[in-house]
């Protein structure tokens, strides 16, 4: 069973309170009926000092009944705070002073005087005309503490204390104190598991971060409800910094280990991929090429009746020519995937923000299509992947749906988690692909309607792209029909963080920015838009 910080330093801590108050009680136990009779024996002498300093300052002298009042009363006032018996006889052997059982007392200082004591006594201490001792009974347990002796003029006295009123006393004590610690113990645990929570709470929370860190999520830190710049501040500083490190780490490992992978698959590939490159280029290049070549010749021996049928011969020329150029594009693009030559730097980003971003630069094209787009764009998923290579991934998916979508116009996006992956999908409301043709659409310049491709200036090189990015991400993608049209997807690897239900307008905001971002910065780079 697992105790928390909080939990073990609060054990600790009171067992520790409660080891010291057994130790002290203890002690008490042990010492305390030792400590009581010395206090006692203190009184006994502080008692005789004062008897002999009134004896003293009696100028009559003589016996104790010419002495003032007020001595009496300050004798009365040791033997009521001490619980003595008080007796002190006068030379003539009358009573001066007495407190208590005057009788047994007198009976007691004859015995003593004359050595006739029967008792079990054990000599405390003497003194200049005094004795203290214990009186034992005969099961050898004390019942008193007496003092007696002879004062300068002859007189004698005597003054005792019970045992028993004394182990009363130190019960009650020892009853006093058992209370007092136990409140005092109730108090401070409650203070104690108070100020250990202060303690430990930045703990706990600071323990759950590192927890969501080691899932993944590098952008959580420790959010402190007032500034720290204790330990733990600083601690959890260090903490967020270290997943910052952390992440870019990993982000360049995986891209290192990705472009590895690729490169191996590429020198395995490289000479089956230049001869199906040469090949399919001359494939594709022979219709273009001859018609160019056929309207070019017509042009030269002028078999057009009008201008108008030159103009036209002129347009065929050029838009042959810019599919060519388009397609000699992408046969590039295809090759250095294939090949590897197109380096993949896997990071970490929130693919809503792309695809809302996409979203918001396409919306011209959107309109004039008269499409009817959906995005559930309420989640936020972070995955690990090539965001350039995904836009391109994106483009191409997009654009198919663009162009197969039936009267209904309706285009779907869809973004949800698949096991560890994070799965974008493509739907457009259209004709069905047949099930045979399926696996053949990611071929090279396979085309299911060539008539309807042409028409629209496909190359048949696009889902080829993204099978060759997907596979460069090491990643499926795949396509299914569905009862009403035909869906494409692609899977990233997911980075720990998929919300459903977050926020719309945040998001929106964010992949507005994002977008503009993107398109500012592949213009200036160079590099994909």
């Amino acid at each position: 069973m697992r105790f928390s910080i909080r939990k073990k330093t609060a054990l600790y801590i009171i067992l520790l309170i409660i080891l010291a108050f057994g130790i002290g009680l203890s002690f008490c136990a042990i010492f305390a009926n030792r400590y009581f009779t010395e206090v006692t024996r203190e009184e006994m002498c502080n008692a005789y000092n004062l008897i002999r300093r009134l004896y003293v300052e009696d100028a009559q002298g003589g016996y104790f009944g010419r002495v003032p009042q007020e001595y009496k009363n300050e004798l009365t006032q040791i033997c009521e705070e001490n619980g003595f018996s008080m007796l002190i006889v006068s030379p003539s052997g009358i009573p001066a002073f007495t407190y208590g059982n005057s009788d047994f007392l007198y009976s007691r200082l004859t015995n003593l005087v004359f050595s006739r004591i029967s008792d079990i006594v054990a000599v405390l201490e003497t003194g200049d005309g005094y004795t203290i001792q214990t009186v034992r009974g005969e099961d050898d347990l004390i019942k008193y503490i007496e003092m007696w002796g002879f004062l300068y003029d002859g007189s004698s006295f005597i003054y005792r204390s019970s045992y028993m009123n004394l182990q009363n006393n130190i019960n009650v004590s020892m009853s006093f104190y058992v209370a007092v610690c136990a409140m005092i113990f109730l108090i401070f645990a409650v203070i104690i598991l108070l100020l250990i929570k202060s303690f430990t709470e930045p703990l706990k929370r600071l323990a759950e971060v590192t927890v969501k860190v080691n899932e993944g999520e590098f952008e959580t830190r420790y959010e402190s409800r007032r500034k720290r710049n204790d330990e733990i501040g600083v601690l959890s500083e260090n903490v967020y910094e270290m997943a910052q490190k952390l992440e870019k780490s990993i982000s360049a490992l995986k891209s290192s280990n990705l472009n590895l992978q690729n490169e191996l698959k590429a020198k395995e590939k490289m000479e089956e991929a230049r001869k199906k490159y040469m090949s399919d280029v001359s494939h594709e290049l022979k219709t273009p090429i001859a018609l160019i070549s056929s309207y070019a010749e017509g042009l030269k021996e002028g078999i057009f009746d009008s201008s108008e049928d030159r103009d036209y011969y002129c347009d065929v020329i050029i838009d042959e020519a810019e599919k060519m150029n388009l397609m000699v594009k992408k046969l590039s693009t295809l090759n250095q995937l294939e090949q590897g030559k197109s380096a993949v730097t896997l990071e970490r980003f929130n693919v809503i923000e792309v695809i809302d971003g996409f979203l918001k630069n396409m919306s011209v094209i959107i309109e004039e299509k008269q499409a009817h787009v959906t995005f559930n764009n309420t989640d936020i998923a972070y995955v690990w992947s090539d965001e350039f290579l995904f836009e391109d991934v994106l483009v191409n998916y997009f654009n198919n749906a663009l162009n197969h979508m039936d009267e209904k116009k309706c285009i779907k996006i869809t973004v949800e988690k698949v096991a560890e992956n994070i799965r974008v999908t493509v739907f457009n409301t259209g004709s069905n692909i047949p099930e045979e043709e399926l696996p053949k659409l990611w071929d090279k310049f396979y085309k299911v309607d060539k008539a309807r491709t042409r028409e629209y200036g496909g190359s048949g090189l696009g889902l080829s792209i993204v099978k060759a990015i997907a596979d460069s991400l090491n990643k499926e993608c795949g396509v299914y029909n569905t009862p009403d049209g035909v869906a494409f997807y692609i899977e990233l690897e997911s980075a720990g963080e998929f919300i459903p239900g977050g926020k719309v307008q945040e998001l929106t905001d964010k992949s507005e920015k994002h977008g503009r971002e993107r398109w500012h910065r592949s213009q200036a780079t160079g590099s994909r838009p």
